[in-house]
């Protein structure tokens, strides 16, 4: 193994190694750049790797339209070989190498003005706080894991600058793979996930019953970044921008007057429709129905591997402690299509419940909290799960309306951020979305017909 001076001569020789599709800036800076030797002392600091590294190198962490609000990278880790400090540079460095590990690294997006009008730094500080605080004690809870594992997350890196970073495992390197979006899951990796899920609020509930006070200490450090009066004003003008182009697109294909119905129920839901979400989603965290919720489940947050079976939620950034169902609505309305939710959400719901009452019999049965065990699972069976379910549907549309552009997009027509960014600075008029495909057009119709049909609309 290399001595320390060995290591440090070795890595002031060294440079971030970029894939060919690694995308840089007007000014030729590459975006996915790492400072290599403040991240080796980080590194061994911190303890996220135990061998001297002898080279890193930095790549896009993530595909194009993957991730808005904030950079995501995948840093290769070179072990350290004899006489590697000896070579000439990071390329024949890397070529003596062994390639050790990988992780992710998440970091603010560079642009201010996005960070602001995006309210990105609050996501941001939000998923950091959870990884130190909430993730901890739910994994103390859970017999299998939910999330990757977290290396590090802390707001000031020790650099210079003194940048926030999310140090977290990468889940591509142990054989987990994303879904196509476009098409939707399958049954099979649906019932995986609301399993999953059941896992995750289990040991919310867990949690709460057998550490009551440590449990409410550590998820006050979650902050609600959405429905909260300092960002309704912004997500308000987003979702009503939704709404009002699935309007358009329905009132665009309506030459039959089928869609004339259910336009004129979505208009009268449009104008109130983000304070009811609100007053829902917060008025829920005060009631014995609350666990800790994901937030923002849906297919891009959610990788899939077939041997062992199994899903893991990433990208914490809106976790929040609410009703269950709203994470059950959000995954199931954006991730699924018609077909498969007009036959199998009663199957799915059941899933549900059954993989909860299991989990929270397995971590309560032979503790202090087993009396309260058969009233959790009352409070959490089926059939009010089910009405629950049906009370809250309006939030699967709206959520629905605001992440299809993002679900349908054209992968050559993605927006920049940035410059839409820069163009809004006060929030007034926010226009952010893809140029919308007929696929997108084809779902809207889909889904208005859908809550029409089932009585939704004019609950």
């Amino acid at each position: 193994m290399a001595t320390t001076a060995q290591h440090s001569a070795t890595l002031t020789r060294t440079t971030t190694t970029v894939s060919a599709n690694a995308v840089t800036t007007l000014a030729g800076i590459n975006q996915y750049e790492e400072d290599i030797v403040h991240l080796s002392h980080l590194f061994r600091a911190k303890n996220v790797v135990t061998f001297d590294i002898g080279s890193m190198a930095c790549t896009a962490g993530s595909s194009s339209g993957d991730n808005y609000m904030s950079l995501v990278k995948r840093v290769t880790i070179y072990e350290a070989t004899e006489g590697a400090s000896e070579m000439a540079n990071a390329a024949t460095v890397a070529a003596a190498a062994n390639a050790s590990c990988s992780v992710i690294i998440k970091r603010q997006i560079a642009s201010l003005s996005r960070r602001q009008l995006y309210r990105c730094e609050e996501a941001f500080t939000n998923e950091i706080n959870v990884y130190q605080h909430v993730v901890p004690l739910l994994c103390r809870y859970s017999r299998q894991p939910i999330f990757p594992q977290c290396y590090l997350a802390d707001n000031d890196d020790g650099s210079p600058n003194g940048e926030a970073i999310i140090v977290l495992q990468d889940l591509k390197a142990l054989g987990f793979r994303m879904q196509n979006r476009l098409a939707g899951l399958e049954l099979r990796h649906c019932l995986l996930v609301m399993k999953k899920l059941a896992q995750l609020h289990a040991a919310s509930l867990a949690a709460q019953q057998l550490e009551s006070a440590h449990f409410a200490q550590q998820c006050a450090q979650m902050k609600e970044i959405v429905y909260c009066p300092d960002a309704a004003d912004f997500y308000s003008r987003i979702l009503d921008t939704s709404v009002q182009q699935a309007l358009d697109s329905l009132n665009a294909s309506n030459g039959d007057g089928n869609l004339s119905k259910p336009i004129r129920l979505i208009e009268q839901l449009q104008p109130t429709l983000f304070g009811q979400l609100q007053r829902s989603i917060n008025a829920a965290a005060a009631t014995p129905f609350s666990v800790v919720c994901h937030g923002d489940l849906w297919l891009n947050n959610l990788m899939f591997r077939s041997q062992p079976e199994e899903v893991i939620f990433f990208d914490l950034q809106a976790m929040r402690r609410t009703s269950p169902v709203f994470d059950i609505l959000h995954f199931i309305y954006t991730s699924t299509r018609r077909q498969l939710r007009d036959v199998h959400t009663d199957t799915l719901l059941a899933a549900y419940a059954e993989a909860l009452r299991k989990e929270l019999a397995q971590q309560l049965r032979h503790t202090p909290a087993a009396k309260q065990l058969e009233e959790l699972c009352e409070t959490f069976s089926l059939q009010r799960l089910s009405e629950e379910y049906v009370r809250h549907v309006h939030y699967g549309l709206a959520i629905s309306l605001w992440i299809l552009p993002a679900v349908t997009f054209d992968a050559n027509n993605i927006p920049d951020l940035d410059e839409i960014s820069e163009q809004n600075l006060n929030g007034k008029e926010i226009n952010c979305t893809q140029k919308l495909t007929p696929e997108y057009h084809l779902r809207i119709r889909e889904l208005a017909l859908e809550f029409y049909e089932h009585g939704y609309l004019d609950m």
